[in-house]
């Protein structure tokens, strides 16, 4: 079977034989390189997918777990107790609340609106 040289024919078979060997040596080193490289950031993809959804679980069962607590707070607690806890809340503070919104009175701007002006047709 007749094989393709990987190097000049002038050489003997002796430096072809090396070089070829050395080359596929070479290719197999890189390759073994390569794909250890491939894997661990495969790896780590797979890692932040993994981190990723365990979070987004985490967050929905808080979520959840919070929903329930709040639907069934006059529930667990008798109403005394929630009378107490609504006492117990912090008040909302004045300075928090935002004026009542009153309409501007018509005519105070002092601009008037610009023209618009409409351009000829461009010429090709």
């Amino acid at each position: 079977m007749w094989e393709k040289p990987t190097v000049l024919l002038s050489w003997g078979n002796d430096e072809v034989e090396w070089e070829a060997k050395a080359m596929r040596k070479a290719d197999t080193a890189s390759a073994k390189a390569a794909g250890a490289e491939v894997t661990a950031v495969r790896a780590q993809i797979q890692e932040d997918i993994e981190t990723s959804k365990k979070q987004r679980g985490k967050a929905l069962r808080q979520r959840e777990k919070a929903r329930q607590f709040d639907r069934q707070r006059e529930e667990i607690h008798p109403s005394y107790v929630v009378e107490a806890l609504e006492s117990l809340a912090p008040t909302v503070r004045e300075s928090l609340q935002l004026a009542e919104a009153t309409p501007d009175p018509e005519n105070v701007y002092s601009w008037e609106p610009l023209a618009i002006r409409y351009r000829e047709k461009e010429r090709d």
